[in-house]
């Protein structure tokens, strides 16, 4: 469901920007990494907005705890209650131009900023029911800056950073059905 979330945005950031401001390239936004895993600069995203997943935080305020399910014949079944999470997502400006960086994260923070809410499907985990998530722009301070840059390995360019909010995550494989009550003795 991460990778659908953040492929799902980065199109619709990329439609975005075709329309509003038409570049040279469709794809002016990439979901991929900055820094090769081996260390050296990924090549493949020169002159793009790289949309990077930078951290997945469970969210613990809206915490299922009830591992019962009622299936559609009435029995019940133990699942493993789903996860939430919020996701960091930095959007970085990876081109040799300034002001055209600046204008690249001017125009993501519009975007998000015209539009914060995205439905999300992935009939694999849940065919019923859509993903709602919510991008709101996540602050970080110049000593979190500071150690993010350094955990990439790459050198510090315009950025700007969103936390996509409750994703739910779930795996609906049954582990067990409890039998049914048949009868109830009471002891006098």
């Amino acid at each position: 469901m991460i990778h659908l979330a953040v492929a799902h945005v980065v199109s619709e950031l990329n439609e975005y920007l075709n329309l509003r401001a038409p570049g040279p390239t469709p794809d002016r936004v990439v979901a991929d990494r900055l820094m090769t895993p081996d260390g050296k600069p990924n090549e493949k995203v020169g002159d793009k907005v790289v949309a990077m997943l930078v951290n997945v935080e469970q969210d613990r305020v809206f915490r299922p705890v009830d591992p019962f399910e009622r299936a559609a014949d009435g029995t019940s079944q133990f699942v493993r209650p789903e996860i939430n999470v919020n996701l960091y997502v930095l959007f970085a400006a990876n081109s040799t131009e300034y002001a055209e960086a600046l204008k690249s994260i001017a125009h993501v923070v519009a975007f998000f900023q015209h539009r914060a809410v995205f439905s999300i499907a992935d009939p694999a985990w849940d065919p019923v029911e859509e993903a709602k998530v919510t991008f709101e722009l996540f602050t970080l301070s110049f000593e979190q800056q500071n150690d993010l840059w350094g955990a990439i390995g790459a050198k510090l360019m315009p950025c700007v950073m969103y936390k996509a909010g409750l994703l739910r995550i779930r795996d609906t494989r049954v582990e067990a059905e409890p039998a049914l009550v048949s009868e109830i003795r009471i002891n006098e």
